[in-house]
């Protein structure tokens, strides 16, 4: 799906480009050799539907995800997955998190590319963050990879390998007893410091992601702190 997405707004963008910055692009050359008067306008003319273009692909990419979303509210809930994704409580799961649930329907999903498809201790570290666009699909996959540990005493280890720093009291050690009994192991990420975690591409998303100077990362186990419950981000601005 992701695929024909991509397929499907680089041929849109080929055609934006083509119909509207051709015959500026042609202009600018032929005013470039010539010296004439009015170069430097049709210079920024031809600037001009290049930053169109690229806006187009971007449209393009949000009305597939629109697409998407209409699709899923309409239709039967997917399939949870595995390990099987679910929230907090059942009314807050959205329409934005049942298209990341079919995006990624798995840990291998969620994994950078190689040669294995082993899921070892190791390998579920290895989550690919080039590949999240929002925050749904950063805690689909995060619940997919931390879910198929045993228990929350690889939490802290896995938090560290992508970049969070986890507090001593909110580590595998020393998990946050909640008042019903589940124990809660946070990471914090500064997005001050180090860039939005997520997404990795578009200079706009990213500029959007980067007004919030801090990440947090919620994610709760069972009393027994066998059964990962749920994932939850939250974003700092003050």
């Amino acid at each position: 799906m992701r695929l024909s997405a991509a397929l499907l707004a680089a041929a849109a963008t080929g055609y934006l480009y083509w119909l509207l910055a051709g015959k500026s692009a042609g202009d600018w050359l032929q005013a470039w050799g010539t010296r004439e008067p009015n170069a430097g306008r049709k210079l920024l003319k031809y600037a001009a539907y290049v930053v169109l273009a690229y806006l187009g692909y971007q449209l393009s990419g949000y009305l597939y995800y629109g697409g998407k979303l209409l699709w899923v509210s309409s239709g039967p809930d997917p399939d949870p997955g595995t390990p099987p994704f679910h929230v907090r409580f059942e009314r807050e799961t959205t329409a934005s998190q049942k298209v990341a649930m079919i995006d990624f329907p798995d840990p291998a999903s969620c994994l950078k590319e190689a040669e294995t498809d082993d899921l070892s201790t190791d390998r579920l570290k290895e989550m690919d963050w080039d590949r999240i666009e929002n925050e749904d699909e950063a805690e689909v996959c995060m619940f997919r990879l931390l879910g198929s540990y045993e228990n929350l005493s690889y939490a802290t280890d896995w938090f560290e390998a992508q970049g969070f720093d986890v507090p001593p009291n909110f580590s595998s050690a020393r998990p946050y007893i909640e008042s019903d009994g589940t124990q809660r192991v946070t990471g914090g990420y500064s997005i001050r410091k180090n860039g939005p975690k997520f997404p990795t591409k578009g200079v706009i998303r990213r500029a959007f992601r980067s007004i919030p100077h801090g990440m947090s990362v919620d994610a709760t186990w069972s009393k027994d702190g066998k059964q990962l419950l749920w994932v939850k981000t939250g974003f700092s601005t003050l």
